[in-house]
């Protein structure tokens, strides 16, 4: 109720225009990214965008559920301060973004009639990342505080948080894809699933070091997962 409460506060039409059109701007540049990816058999539009928004509607609920959660562990005096950082790093943010991915990948968009080849996973996947990322950014644009403050961190995650939901989430949807295409073993999706966490809780426990140089260790794991992302499709037939 006080994060609610807070934001009530916080939200003004000028802060709402300014930190929706910031966050829009680099959203459209990875979706131009993701698109590209689909040439060789472009997805329906109207399926990208109801992707997209699944995305996005599912934050507001995960954004109040860990932050509740993340409010209970900081607060704790059980707990050393490196514990505090990887218990909120893994088990907190990237275990439920991550796993509400999952859920919305693996129930609402691989069932669908467009979901017909391997590729798809990391199309939807990305897509659905990218809209969690865009409302996640605005909210967090709010928590910050002034306008300032608020345009600056979404300027930040827009080209690094926004960039490591379209990776997760692009890794989740290949996996669950396997499944369905290859393997037929479910174990597989949870690997994908573990390797998203994974990646996303050492991007927050690097974020949350706050080392000055911590561009460096942050780009070199967007980079080999972007990397990893690009072997993988450049390895799928056209």
């Amino acid at each position: 109720m006080d994060l609610i409460n807070y934001l009530i506060k916080e939200v003004t039409w000028q802060k709402s225009v300014l930190f929706l059109l910031l966050s829009a701007g680099p959203t459209l540049l990875w979706l131009l990214v993701c698109l590209r990816f689909d040439r060789p058999a472009p997805e329906p539009k109207i399926q990208i965008l109801k992707t997209f928004f699944w995305g996005a509607f599912i934050t507001i609920p995960i954004v109040f559920i860990a932050g509740y959660l993340s409010g209970l562990i900081a607060g704790s005096s059980f707990l050393s301060a490196l514990a505090i950082i990887l218990i909120l790093s893994f088990l907190i943010d990237g275990l439920i973004e991550e796993l509400v991915k999952y859920v919305i990948l693996r129930f609402r968009v691989v069932k669908s009639l467009y979901f017909d080849e391997l590729r798809d996973g990391f199309i939807y996947g990305m897509v659905l990342g990218l809209g969690l990322a865009f409302v996640e950014n605005i909210l967090y644009g709010f928590i910050s505080g002034g306008i300032v403050e608020g345009a600056s961190t979404i300027l930040i995650r827009g080209f690094t948080t926004t960039f490591l939901h379209f990776l997760t989430g692009g890794i989740i949807g290949y996996y669950l894809g396997l499944v369905k295409f290859h393997s037929k073993n479910n174990f597989v999706a949870i690997q994908g699933l573990l390797l998203a966490i994974l990646i996303h809780g050492l991007y927050n426990t690097i974020v949350r070091f706050g080392w000055w140089w911590n561009i460096i260790p942050l780009a070199v794991l967007l980079l080999v997962t972007y990397i990893f992302i690009l072997t993988k499709i450049k390895t799928l037939k056209d």
